[in-house]
């Protein structure tokens, strides 16, 4: 796609892009290691892969029958932990954290060298002091810190498909034929990445058209992914018994299946679910970089259609299917729709391009913006990320107090996400096995099983208790919602009405802003108050 460019002005910005690629790689490394929690633990999806990648590097394969409190299971997306493991094998620390921090620079580095094939695949569509500003919006785009921060499969998952894209576009065969291997490879970090292989097939065959040459070409495609992929599905099947690829994009289908069969019409109640979630997600997410950019953006990129542009719709539209699919779940998960940063990066592009032609000053507009740009996101990520992983750190505190008083935990606590972290065999045995936590030292905390989200959920307080009497609970932690439970809001706000509860603990007397207290529970007490 040829570009004009006798609409700028061919300044230092054009003749050494390499240049302010490099400064903004830069600043956003600084940015990210500014916000970076070196003394905080992961908590959720980045628990599972941490523990699966320790024990990949420890075992030197991957282990059968995995499990973690944070998944129950296996983590499917093998791919990610297998590939942190290679980097934990490196690493010679007997600190957990140490590896935690390790886990956090790795998705830090990825989602920082993806500005690289955003710039070259921007470079197809803009011309190059746009496309170093696409980059510039990736790099220092809020979210996209704050995701890379967490130790999960985004950053990594992105930079492939990104770089697959950019290969896809090319029209030399062998570059061709290495995007579909790279899609092969996304496809182990996130199963969802067999999904662009649909429109990339589509769109081969009209770019080439059916002839023998290129039925023979699409036949070494598919050659190439099934040698990337299936060693990790034999590996998948033998670990967790399913191959982690088609058994999951088959499921999504089957849900709705099985659920409009058990309830006749809810169906539409699914469409209509899916759609305004997405559609709140999608504004979202495009919140503060490219709301404003992304009308004439989508204008643009409809425009004058050819098969480059094509492809960009199709791999948006590709991924707006498990989007969807999450959010007609409730599952209000806006990591999913980070995938079409990339494409609101060439919208913001071309929105800019189409200011500067009104107003005929690149050089002018090309630093305005970026400073915008910038500033915008030190304001932004300095507001999303100081006060979530302000909270985080005082939950982590907490939760080591918490070790210290209890051995018992209520599962409808919401704190329990740092509470693993706080094992003494964690700090004294590390590096050690996930299933090895809690065999020898007796120092591991119980979690009990009750309330909400369980199979254990009761009504009244009465029900609640005598239950975790049967359970050997000890104490009863609340710190005021407990998944939003009204009997224990109702201790929490006026705990002098439970003489059978003894507060042991209230973080609020030792300057936290996280209100939690601890009440030792007088089970005695608590049947004569039912006489």
């Amino acid at each position: 796609m040829s570009i004009n460019t006798k609409n700028y002005d061919l300044s230092l910005i054009a003749k050494k892009p390499w240049i302010f690629l490099i400064i903004i790689g830069l600043g956003g490394i600084l940015l990210r290691l500014y916000h970076f929690p070196f003394d905080i633990p992961v908590f959720g999806d980045a628990v599972a892969y941490f523990w699966y990648a320790n024990d990949i590097s420890i075992l030197g394969k991957f282990p059968e029958g995995h499990v973690t409190q944070t998944l129950g299971t296996t983590p499917t997306n093998n791919g990610w932990p297998g590939i942190l493991s290679i980097f934990f094998s490196l690493l010679n620390s007997n600190n957990f954290l140490d590896y935690i921090n390790l886990q956090r620079l790795v998705t830090v580095s990825f989602s920082v060298l993806t500005i690289i094939p955003i710039y070259l695949l921007t470079k197809k569509f803009l011309e190059k002091p746009y496309a170093i500003l696409c980059a510039a919006i990736f790099i220092f785009s809020p979210r996209i810190i704050e995701n890379s921060l967490l130790g999960i499969t985004e950053p990594l998952f992105i930079l492939l498909l990104v770089s697959s894209v950019l290969l896809f576009l090319n029209d030399k065969k062998y570059l061709i034929f290495c995007s579909f291997a790279i899609v092969a490879l996304s496809s182990l970090i996130r199963y969802e990445g067999l999904l662009i292989l649909v429109p990339f097939t589509i769109i081969f065959f009209l770019r080439f058209k059916i002839k023998k040459i290129t039925v023979l070409n699409y036949f070494i495609i598919i050659g190439i992914i099934l040698i990337i992929i299936s060693p990790m599905i034999a590996i998948r099947i033998d670990t967790t018994g399913n191959d982690g690829l088609v058994t999951h994009i088959l499921s999504g289908p089957q849900y709705y299946v099985n659920q409009n069969t058990e309830n006749d019409g809810i169906i539409f109640h699914f469409l209509e679910k899916g759609s305004f979630f997405l559609l709140k997600n999608l504004i979202y997410v495009s919140i503060p970089m490219f709301f404003i950019f992304i009308p004439y953006g989508i204008f643009e990129l409809f425009r004058n259609r050819n098969h480059e542009k094509i492809t960009l719709i199709s791999f948006g539209v590709a991924f707006l299917f498990p989007a969807f699919y999450a959010a007609s779940r409730g599952f209000e998960e806006t990591r999913y729709l980070f995938i079409l940063y990339p494409i609101f990066c060439l919208m913001a592009g071309y929105t800019i391009r189409k200011i500067d032609r009104k107003i005929n000053r690149t050089n002018l507009l090309f630093y305005a913006t970026l400073a915008c740009v910038i500033i915008c996101s030190v304001i932004s990520t300095d507001f999303m990320i100081n006060d979530y992983y302000d909270n985080d750190k005082e939950f982590y505190l907490i939760a080591k107090d918490i070790h210290q008083l209890t051995t018992t935990v209520n599962r409808d606590y919401e704190g329990l996400m740092f509470l693993m972290w706080t094992d003494d065999e964690i700090n004294e045995r590390f590096p050690l096995l996930y299933s090895e936590l809690g065999k020898d030292l007796n120092t591991h905390t119980n979690i009990v099983s009750l309330g909400k989200n369980t199979k254990n959920n009761f009504e009244n307080l009465n029900d609640y208790l005598e239950y975790s009497k049967t359970q050997k609970m000890t104490h009863l932690i609340l710190n005021g919602y407990n998944l939003d439970t009204k009997f224990l809001q109702e201790i929490f706000n006026n705990e002098k009405d439970y003489p059978y509860l003894n507060k042991i603990y209230d973080s609020s007397e030792l300057g936290f802003t996280n209100h939690v207290k601890i009440f030792q529970i007088d089970y005695e007490k608590f049947s004569d108050s039912k006489k």
